[in-house]
């Protein structure tokens, strides 16, 4: 039997089942292949997404001539990157099983081999101090480090094609530009794995140290310090907590345990647990389409958010179930692999759902987007697991509108419609984290199939959707830093934080309430100015494709339409005295959307509030026109709103900070 006949068969008694039926919306058609072809379908995403790069692979390069920009590290650092991050996308392929010769890919052995043959190459070429190609010695908090890490896991995927090929002689220059790594200074953040697994990677092929023993367990126990409850880090001096949970901490814990575990069963014990824990929340920051929503820095590397998922399975840590995983990473996966994400080259482009490189952080270059190829974990799980057999099953966002409060974190997760929705409680902006824009963490929610605005420079802006801001008299905009969840609850989230800036010393101090139900969030914030201020609630930023929208504004009212459907409402409820939009509607100022060329925000306004006082406002986006539809204040009294809509029935809100209206 062909090895593809035996993936069709291994899987065939695994026919798609129907999909129960959902709490309060049908489940859409499957995007996903059917079982039998799901291995197939990651293995030909994998190799497609090598094809470009392979056409750039110079023979005696250690470097792919990816186009796009330079990071603010070194020329050294981004050709690192270039030959590490595909190195470890070339590994996941690697290990795959063998394809069947087809029409469109007539000849996989000799593909493998020509990818394999490269790298192989490149990695003695660009560790030979004595040729043009040498990447240089690792140093104190260089890039170059992190890189080397990743590349010490890439080896140990697909060791028979990348490292068992190569000489002693070969292995052992190798080993010693890996030991530059050694004593070096890394950033306190999870950059501490980097270290891990180089020196671990050393020892287990006989070039350890005595030293490195206790220098990876001081280095593990300062990641396990940032482990705050439930499987959540907070990323060190970042301050936050993220996506990187998945990109980084979960990535790196759980390859530590699958390599080296085996010397502390405790400690790996450990790490397959958290991992358990944060899966079981994770899995609903993934909507129906299969997006999850863009929030923290590094959102370029779009799918790289799926590695803990095949990770927690192939490591046995998570009881959720297969065919659900299944579809969760084949959806995400397929979701950002249909939209024009690739440049010139057809190389992987930086970006969220197109490209887009004013996204990108300062340490970003033209590879870095394929640090996505963590994502391509679960082709770790050979073609006749249960997680490429097993019927599929729906994902937590496809059963209904429900609530997951995330306490050690500081976020709730909810899914409305179909739709995931960020309500971000807790992970503030820290001083270093400005420098990568305070609109990735400093806005009241992210929520999928909406997306948001930049502003610039990073470090003095923030964007005016779904935040409130404020703006002193000389212009200057500030948003939110420091972030303390007060209440976290199924229905609400309650938090304290601050407008302003050492700089000036400029003071508005807030305390927030956020109430929700179905697309709407009912926002009340109670603050106290030390300075005359302009303050603004912003709504949903709609995406554009075109400058071509309904726009309407009566009264406290606004709402804005787009072509396909989408629609932004901000209700004004009270405190508010003027009112305006935030947009895009040509090429005279620079894109801000992350999602579109153009975007439409309604904004709700203020001018000099004074002493303590609050506003209060509803925000809406979603494709239903009736459930936009106005809220009307049947009872405002104080500690107890009363609500009700046309389509979504009452609403009644107790608690204990609300105002009169």
């Amino acid at each position: 039997m062909s090895r593809r006949d035996f993936i069709i068969t291994s899987g065939a008694l695994a026919s798609l089942s129907l999909l129960p039926k959902s709490h309060g919306m049908a489940p859409p058609e499957s995007s996903a292949p059917a079982a039998p072809d799901a291995y197939l379908h990651w293995q030909t995403s994998a190799r497609k997404l090598l094809e470009p790069l392979a056409r750039l692979m110079v023979p005696g390069h250690a470097d792919i001539a990816i186009a796009g920009p330079a990071s603010d590290h070194d020329a050294n650092a981004d050709r690192m990157e270039s030959f590490a991050r595909p190195l470890l996308l070339a590994a996941f392929y690697l290990q795959t099983a063998p394809e069947e010769p087809s029409a469109d890919f007539p000849d996989p052995q000799a593909f493998r081999s020509r990818i394999a043959e490269w790298f192989r190459n490149g990695l003695v070429i660009g560790s030979d101090p004595r040729s043009p190609q040498y990447w240089g010695p690792d140093a104190n908090y260089h890039q170059l480090h992190v890189e080397i890490g990743l590349l010490c896991i890439g080896l140990q995927i697909a060791p028979q094609q990348l490292w068992d090929p190569l000489s002693k002689a070969q292995k052992d220059q190798v080993a010693r530009w890996l030991g530059t790594a050694r004593g070096n200074g890394i950033v306190n953040n999870n950059h501490y794995f980097m270290g891990v697994h180089i020196l671990e990677f050393l020892g287990v092929n006989g070039y350890g140290r005595r030293t490195d023993r206790v220098i990876i367990d001081e280095f593990l126990n300062r990641m396990e310090a940032m482990h705050r409850g439930g499987g959540w880090f907070e990323d060190g001096i970042n301050q936050a907590y993220d996506h990187y949970n998945a990109y980084a901490f979960h990535f790196y814990g759980l390859w530590w345990a699958r390599l080296y575990g085996a010397r502390d069963p405790q400690r790996a014990q450990r790490w397959r647990e958290w991992a358990g824990l944060f899966v079981r929340d994770y899995q609903h920051f993934f909507a129906a389409s299969g997006e999850h929503p863009a929030f923290g820095r590094s959102i370029s590397y779009r799918f790289n958010c799926l590695n803990v998922f095949g990770l927690a399975v192939a490591e046995k840590c998570t009881e959720l179930a297969p065919g659900m995983l299944r579809r969760l990473c084949t959806r995400n996966l397929d979701f950002f692999l249909s939209k024009p994400i690739r440049q010139e080259q057809d190389c992987l482009a930086l970006g969220w759902t197109d490209n887009f490189e004013p996204i990108r952080e300062a340490y970003s270059c033209a590879a870095s987007p394929y640090w996505c190829a963590k994502g391509f974990a679960p082709l770790l799980l050979p073609p006749n697991h249960a997680f490429w057999t097993a019927a599929e099953e729906p994902l937590p966002s496809e059963h209904g509108d429900h609530t997951c409060v995330i306490k050690p974190a500081g976020l709730t997760v909810r899914s409305a419609g179909g739709e995931v929705e960020i309500i971000n409680s807790g992970s503030q902006i820290s001083s270093t984290n400005l420098r990568y824009g305070a609109w990735k963490w400093s806005k009241t929610a992210y929520r999928t199939g909406v997306g948001f605005t930049l502003a610039f420079p990073n470090q003095t802006n923030w964007s005016l959707d779904s935040a409130l801001t404020t703006q002193l008299n000389d212009g200057q905009i500030y948003g939110r830093h420091s972030t303390v969840a007060v209440e976290m609850d199924e229905d609400h989230s309650y938090y304290s934080y601050n407008l302003g800036s050492k700089i000036k010393q400029a003071n508005t101090s807030v305390e927030a309430g956020i109430w929700w139900k179905a697309g709407w969030l009912l926002q009340l914030h109670v603050y106290e100015t030390r300075q005359p201020v302009v303050l603004r609630l912003g709504g949903y930023a709609l995406p554009l494709a075109k400058p071509m929208f309904d726009r309407t504004a009566a009264g406290s009212l606004l709402s804005a339409w787009s072509e396909n459907g989408r629609g932004t409402v901000l209700q004004a409820l009270s405190g508010f005295t003027a009112y305006e939009w935030d947009e895009r509607l040509d090429d005279t100022k620079p894109r801000a959307h992350i999602v579109a060329p153009y975007h439409v925000t309604p904004v709700a306004r203020i001018d000099h509030p004074s002493g303590p006082s609050f506003v209060a406002a509803l925000t809406w986006a979603g494709n239903n026109r009736a459930e936009a539809s106005p809220w009307r204040v049947v009872s405002g009294k104080a500690g107890d709103w009363k609500l009700t809509h046309p389509k979504l029935g009452n609403w009644n809100i107790s608690h204990w900070a609300l105002p009169a209206l």
